[in-house]
Formats: structure tokens, C-alpha cells, sequence
């Protein structure tokens, strides 16, 4: 057996590189803390037990830790080459308060005031971060002048009972400052003026909350303000940038829970000295603005989104709900697709077109919550949709019809018209594309815009007057003296073409 020669040739053994990161609480304390560590030429992170070597590969690195010193909490970060046996610490003594005000400085009685901090590591397509809040001993931040972090900070002054505005400001850095405060001059703020309803919600209690929104360092910081069962209108006054204005609906389980029914995501950017209105819960959901579309030849179209707010028109405000869609052609029915609630995926109808000509498309859902019991007199517990329009085979079309909203007016906070007086219910029509190899084509020409009135629930129906009203289709309804107005309305255009809504108890009367 031939010798086995060991010498100089032989391959070296590869270094390791090993990453030790201390940490020091406000006193000077060693603590054990679970860090972040982040290649900032991968973006691949890892989490780190800090006072504990760790192997890593050769590479740039940003170390985010968050120290709690009882109630008080301190961010650092750290930048470091890892080659070798490398270390860095970071060290909570050399935090500094976090702080953020108003000039003129408001009244705080009655306010809970919030603070909440990040770092985040700056790369091209994404950003990892380390978080804390303020829980009444203070929050602080470690400077780093590092142009491969950023800071960001968010401070409320939040009123739970929602009778006196909200301010709420955010303030962002790349690095993290050596004095990581701020005043911000109320003259500097926007103002949202946030109205909620009651009536076509499933659930029986609401919140409202704000949420950066610029896609950097700090988004998905989510400053909760009020919970309330109440209708209520409140005002924000927001620091200049995007925000989302937030609001969930939970609703009273059997089981004793409160599950989260739906929700509202409302972007807005907010300019110094300007101000704008959101408003939640309005009256009339009906169906959506998603209408039926060719791709390549198939008709689709899906059953879910039929609760619409006419504020928001695009999708359903709230989940749960059974439907049945039923396609015909010449008379007969060629598809019929049922949504039995709360399925696992989004329900659609889906057919080939085999023939040219006009198609009937029919919709008619109900609200279908099986694990909560509705609030008494709930509003919109039943829609209908049908759209009539001409298709062809090997194409690639919306549907040349239009979707229409109601959106009835000069309601009160919980949804309800003067008795026997009158209201003006908006007719809005619509054809956002439905789909992007969906062609949208010229607009239907109108010929008529109907509309009907019901005060049984949809039993009987009595013609009500359409008049154009600075410019939108309005129908003009005389109310009856207690209940309910259900509504329908149709728009024709002039090659035979139209959509028929109907609205079940679209709006009460007080």
C-alpha cells in the first residue's frame, strides 16, 4: 500500500468567521438579548443570542438589538465586518431620549400619549428592523451616523373617547441622530376629519387607527386610537406624508369571542394646512364595481365581492356571504356557480364562450355570518346583480356594461333618513377594467337610468323619479314614515345592454 504523504502541498483548513455581539443594559449590565443580524449586501438575516459567538459568513453585517432596563427600552445597531473572530457591543448607556412634541403644546388631560421607535437597515428592495415602545420609562436610541441605517419615530395623543381631535406625527431619519427629537408646529399638521356609521355592519363594535404608510422605515407602525360601539365623527391632525386611515369591525361571537368582520384600508396623503374627509359604514352595500370579463375566451366572474360600502367601491367591506351566479345564453342556462360562505378560496363562475351573442349574468347573495348572531335591524342583508351584454368567443374584453353604485345622501350617523321626507340616492356608473389582458373598449352609449323604490322588504315596488343632479344620476325617493327603503336601479344602454342592482334595506328611516 503506497504511503500517504503529508506536506506542504496539502489544502488549508477554512478560517472561521465568528460574530460576537455584547450587550449592555442602562447600568452597564451584561444582558442576554436575542439580536438581529442582517448582511447588508443579502438582506439575509439571522437571529443572534447575543454575549455568544456565532459563525457567519465573511461579509458586512447590521446588528439591531432592542434593551429593556426595567420599563425602559433602548434600540441600537451596529455596523461590522465579520472576518475572523469579530466583535461589537452595544451598549445601552449610550442611549438617547426619544422624544417628539407640538408647538403650541395641546392640552393633555384626559390623553393616553404613545411613543414608538425603530432602526432599520437601508437596502434596495427591502429593510429588516428592530422595534420598542415607550412603557412610561422612557425610550432610547443608541446614534449610529451609518448611511446603511435609518431611524424613524412615531408619537398619539389619543382621546379614547374620540369627543377631542387626535394628533399623531412621525418623524424619520437616515442614520440615527445623535438627539433623536423633534417639535412639529401644529401649523405643520393635516387634518382628517374621520366620520363612522352604524347599520349595514355585522359587527356591533369598531376602532379607528393610523398607520404610516411611505413603504420606508416606520411603516406598519399601527397607533391604535379608540374602540367604541357609538357612531362618532373625530378629527386626526397628521404630520405632512401618507398614511393609512384604519378601521375594523369586530362582531359578537356565540362562542363569546369578538372576531374581526371587516375593515377598511384608506390611503391618504396628508399636506400641512389641508384637510380631507373619510367616511366609513355608509349605507346601500351592494355589489361591487368588479364586473364580468373574457380572457381568451372565458367568461369570468367572481361571486364574492357583493357587500361593497359606495364609498369604496372596488371590494366588499366585509367577508361571509352565499351567493349563486347563473350564466344564460339564448334563453337557457349554461353555467351556474354557487358560493356556500366562508370558503377557503375566492369563488368564481367560469365558462368558455363557444358562441356569439347576448349573455345573461345574475348574481343574488346573502350575508352569512353561521358564528355570530346579526345586530338587530342590520342593513344590506341582501343584493342582487344582473348584467346583460353581448360576447363573442377568442377574446379578450371587459364586459361592455357598466357597474353601478347607490350611494344614498343626507343620512344621519346611524344610516337613516327623515321620516317621510325625501332623499337623493346617487346612481353612480363605472367600467374600471376588469382585468389587465381584459381590453375595456368605448363605453355603452346610455339610453336609460331607472330606478324603484321598496318599503316591504322587496315585496312590492313603485317607480321613483332619475334626474341628472350636477352632473350624476340621482334617484329622488320619498321615504315612508318607519322601516326600511330597499332600492333597484338600471342603467340600459342603447344596443340593449344593462345592469340591474338590487339593494335589500339599503337605507332605515329614523
Amino acid at each position: 500500500m503506497p504511503a500517504l504523504l503529508l506536506g506542504a502541498g496539502a489544502p488549508a483548513v477554512a478560517a472561521t468567521n465568528t460574530l460576537t455581539v455584547t450587550t449592555l443594559d442602562r447600568n452597564g449590565k451584561k444582558v442576554t438579548v436575542t439580536t438581529t443580524v442582517v448582511n447588508l449586501a443579502t438582506n439575509e438575516r439571522r437571529s443572534v443570542t447575543s454575549n455568544k459567538a456565532k459563525k457567519l459568513p465573511k461579509g458586512t453585517y447590521a446588528v439591531l438589538a432592542s434593551i429593556r432596563t426595567g420599563e425602559t427600552s433602548t434600540l441600537g445597531a451596529r455596523t461590522v465586518k465579520v472576518s475572523g473572530a469579530s466583535k461589537t457591543t452595544v451598549d445601552a448607556r449610550k442611549g438617547k431620549r426619544v422624544s417628539l412634541g407640538l408647538s403650541p403644546a395641546i392640552d393633555t388631560a384626559g390623553r393616553e400619549i404613545r411613543t414608538m421607535a425603530r432602526i432599520c437597515t437601508v437596502g434596495k428592495s427591502s429593510y429588516e428592523h428592530v422595534g420598542a415602545a415607550d412603557l412610561g420609562g422612557g425610550l432610547y436610541v443608541v446614534p449610529n451616523s451609518s448611511k446603511r441605517l435609518a431611524f424613524a419615530a412615531m408619537r398619539s395623543w389619543v382621546d379614547h373617547s374620540g369627543a377631542s381631535p387626535h394628533y399623531v406625527v412621525k418623524y424619520r431619519t437616515t442614520g440615527v441622530p445623535s438627539s433623536p427629537t423633534r417639535t412639529f408646529a401644529q401649523s405643520s399638521l393635516g387634518t382628517v376629519d374621520v366620520e363612522s356609521r352604524r347599520g349595514p355592519s355585522a359587527g356591533t363594535l369598531s376602532n379607528l387607527a393610523v398607520q404610516p404608510a411611505d413603504r420606508a422605515c416606520g411603516d406598519e407602525m399601527y397607533g391604535l386610537l379608540f374602540d367604541t360601539e357609538q357612531p362618532y365623527r373625530t378629527k386626526l391632525h397628521l404630520s405632512a406624508g401618507k398614511w393609512y386611515v384604519r378601521a375594523h369591525a369586530r362582531a359578537e361571537a356565540k362562542d363569546g369571542s369578538a372576531p374581526v368582520v371587516g375593515s377598511y384600508l384608506v390611503p391618504r396623503t396628508v399636506s400641512a394646512g389641508k384637510s380631507q374627509t373619510v367616511r366609513f359604514f355608509r349605507s346601500a352595500w351592494g355589489p361591487s364595481t368588479r364586473l364580468p370579463q373574457i380572457n381568451y375566451g372565458w367568461l369570468s366572474y367572481s361571486l364574492n365581492d357583493m357587500f361593497a360600502d359606495p364609498g369604496f367601491p372596488r371590494d366588499s367591506v366585509e367577508g361571509g356571504d352565499k351567493a349563486t351566479a347563473m350564466l344564460k345564453f339564448g334563453g337557457k342556462t349554461v353555467k351556474t356557480k354557487k358560493d356556500r360562505g366562508w370558503e377557503s378560496e375566492m369563488t368564481s363562475l367560469e365558462y368558455k364562450v363557444k358562441k356569439s351573442g347576448w349573455y345573461t349574468l345574475t348574481n343574488d347573495a346573502s350575508r352569512y355570518y353561521p358564528e355570530i348572531t346579526f345586530p338587530a335591524g342590520m342593513l344590506s342583508p341582501k343584493t342582487s346583480v344582473t348584467y346583460r351584454f353581448k360576447a363573442k368567443p377568442n377574446t379578450s374584453v371587459t364586459a361592455p356594461v357598466y357597474a353601478l353604485t347607490m350611494l344614498p345622501t343626507g343620512l344621519d350617523l346611524h344610516n337613516r333618513a327623515k321620516a317621510g321626507g325625501s332623499t337623493n340616492v346617487q346612481l353612480k356608473l363605472s367600467r374600471p377594467k376588469a382585468g389587465p389582458d381584459a381590453k375595456l373598449g368605448k363605453n355603452p352609449k346610455v339610453k336609460t337610468v331607472t330606478a324603484k323604490a321598496s318599503f316591504d322588504g322587496g315585496k312590492t315596488w313603485r317607480s321613483v323619479s332619475v334626474k341628472k343632479i350636477d352632473g350624476v344620476w340621482t334617484a329622488q325617493v320619498g321615504n315612508p314614515t318607519s322601516g326600511a327603503v330597499s332600492l333597484r336601479a338600471r342603467v340600459t344602454d342603447t344596443i340593449g345592454g344593462y345592469t340591474d342592482v338590487t339593494i335589500i334595506r339599503a337605507y332605515a328611516i329614523g
